[in-house]
């Protein structure tokens, strides 16, 4: 088996690239994959422990592209695999980015604290985060931790929904590259550009989705995914329903339309209840990104 959707320290992962490396062996995964969210500042511990290790270390990175209702882009994430961590204009693109999602978790943690009368700062979410990377689920920890009364009953997933597009709370990123930027810079790396988690996003049509996506330059697809411990079907009824059906239904779209298929966990170490290469992706896979 092998796992191509990993999150690391350096985002909002509880583990370091070595140590995520370290699992992956114990668990005797042939291939991994770190793909942070909107930054590769893992990616050097990555290459350079993975070297002398038995195992393929892949370097990537989850980019999370621009809100456009209009065209049904409601936060979606492109994952590129086997990219070239050391491009200029890449270190220079996620830079950008990584301000763009600093200044809308400022915003955010505002919000929360004027409007809904929450005990939060950035500066408590961002003493949680260990990196430079602010992620909604560090929102979520301090609105956990400095609230209690204020959350009780309320579930992570609802909490989550509050700072996320369409919540009450959520404000948008001023800085943030659209779909066909996003996989533009993948490929100007020369990695492949991956359309992360196809079924969680709220769409239409799906098969017409996914042919939006390949006109706009993607060239693989998640097919593999925890879909029953990811938002929106954690913890609903739906959950058991959609781990069983989306995983086919998008292995016979990628055979329909000749994509590159990928697939992993989204593990972030203790902050979710998944495990390391519990998606179960084959390992036949791995020959597409070598």
């Amino acid at each position: 088996m092998i796992d191509l959707h990993l999150h690391s320290s350096a985002s909002d992962g509880s583990e370091t690239p070595s140590q995520l490396i370290e699992q992956a062996i114990n668990l005797k995964l042939k291939a991994i994959a770190l793909t942070d969210h909107d930054t590769i500042a893992g990616l050097e511990e990555l290459v350079s422990y993975g070297e002398s290790k038995d195992i393929i270390v892949i370097p990537g990175i989850e980019i999370s592209i621009r809100h456009e209702p209009i065209r049904e882009l409601i936060d979606v994430h492109i994952i590129g695999l086997n990219i070239d961590q050391s491009s200029t204009r890449l270190n220079n693109s996620i830079n950008e980015q990584i301000k763009g999602r600093l200044e809308q978790k400022k915003a955010i943690c505002k919000r929360l604290e004027n409007e809904f009368g929450y005990v939060i700062s950035f500066e408590d979410v961002k003493a949680v985060t260990g990196s430079k990377v602010v992620g909604r689920p560090h929102i979520v920890e301090i609105m956990k931790r400095n609230n209690p009364e204020k959350v009780k009953g309320k579930s992570k997933n609802e909490l989550f929904k509050m700072i996320s597009i369409g919540g009450a709370a959520y404000v948008d990123r001023e800085v943030e590259l659209n779909f066909e930027e996003s996989i533009e810079l993948i490929k100007s790396t020369g990695g492949i550009p991956i359309l992360a988690h196809p079924g969680i996003y709220d769409v239409s049509d799906r098969r017409e989705f996914i042919k939006f996506c390949i006109d706009a330059g993607i060239e693989g697809i998640e097919v593999e995914y925890t879909y029953a411990k990811n938002r929106p079907f954690y913890d609903t009824e739906k959950a058991n329903w959609a781990q069983q059906y989306f995983p086919n239904y998008y292995r016979k779209i990628a055979n329909d339309f000749n994509l590159i298929k990928s697939g992993g966990s989204d593990y972030h170490g203790n902050k979710k209840e998944i495990k390391m290469g519990e998606a179960n992706v084959p390992e036949t896979y791995i020959k597409s990104f070598l």
